[in-house]
């Protein structure tokens, strides 16, 4: 299975590019996708910047441009709703995913309903996510399988998260996950999304954290690799 791991971010990445040979690297509009080859096994990094927008384009431009890939998890960082389940450097693997902040409540529709897909949440592949809780285990990571809930913004307020929780069930929050597997969906690829918790709300958790959580998310990816 040739496999694209996908990051929003440069730094989330960072350690599977400092463990990995880079083959190739071409730029998708504002993204960059990456061949790479870590030991003995070939695949790809894409990199499509921050946002629901920019994290669709990217993963559209890759399956559209590179057939051979067959399949697309996105790693990184993410905020936990729920400390007691998904605590601070704990996993969070996306079962479903929806997009808090699509609304067209106006016209009679509920709250995250996807027009012309005519659903709220969008699913993940189950073989993809099994992997992923095996690779979390050889890592010494806990993961919890659970909803994801995207949006153009970083939620910080209490009350804007419990609002989400309320909406969606959600487990974790971020600004990418469910945005990507719509692309994926729409073209019929096997998609899966693992999120290292970075903040559960307190303080500054994010700033002190990110950096590590990253480095998380791409070992799982690197056995992933082994896995698939």
């Amino acid at each position: 299975m040739k496999l694209c791991f996908v990051f929003a971010m440069e730094h989330e990445a960072k350690y599977l590019f400092e463990h990995a040979t880079t083959l190739s690297t071409e730029s998708l509009g504002f993204a960059k996708l990456h061949h790479l080859e870590a030991n003995g096994h070939t695949f790809y990094a894409c990199v499509t910047g921050i946002g629901k927008v920019l994290s669709a384009m990217g993963v559209a431009s890759a399956i559209l441009s590179h057939p051979d890939i067959d399949a697309f998890v996105n790693l990184g960082i993410g905020g936990s709703l729920n400390p007691e389940k998904a605590p601070l450097l704990s996993a969070v693997i996306g079962d479903r995913f929806a997009q808090h902040d699509m609304d067209t409540q106006a016209v009679g529709d509920p709250l995250g309903y996807l027009s012309g897909l005519d659903r709220i949440l969008l699913p993940s592949d189950s073989k993809l996510n099994g992997l992923l809780q095996e690779s979390c285990s050889k890592n010494g990571i806990s993961c919890y399988l659970g909803d994801i809930a995207s949006g153009d913004q970083f939620i910080a307020d209490k009350k804007d998260k419990d609002a989400i929780v309320e909406s969606f069930g959600a487990t974790m929050i971020d600004m990418e996950a469910a945005a990507m597997a719509e692309a994926c969906y729409v073209y019929n690829k096997p998609f899966a999304s693992l999120r290292i918790v970075s903040d559960t709300g307190h303080g500054d958790e994010y700033m002190k954290y990110r950096f590590v959580a990253g480095e998380k998310a791409c070992q799982v990816g690197m056995t992933l690799l082994e896995l698939c």
